[in-house]
């Protein structure tokens, strides 16, 4: 497999990450932060005070 195909891979996990960990946090309210990172980049998911789930992607 040569290296554009496995960052591509690698972005569809990090991609199917984040909306399972989006998902996990609908049914748990619990969870009140999940991060994820890719390459150069993170992306937070943050609950605020009323319980309302937000994106954050930030590079490092």
């Amino acid at each position: 497999m040569n290296k554009r195909q496995r960052k591509k891979q690698a972005y569809k996990q990090y991609i199917r990450a984040i909306f399972e960990g989006y998902e996990k946090m609908l049914e748990d309210s619990s969870i009140k932060e999940l991060h994820f990172n890719y390459l150069k980049e993170t992306t937070y998911l943050e609950r605020d005070d009323q319980g309302k789930i937000h994106f954050t992607t930030k590079e490092n």
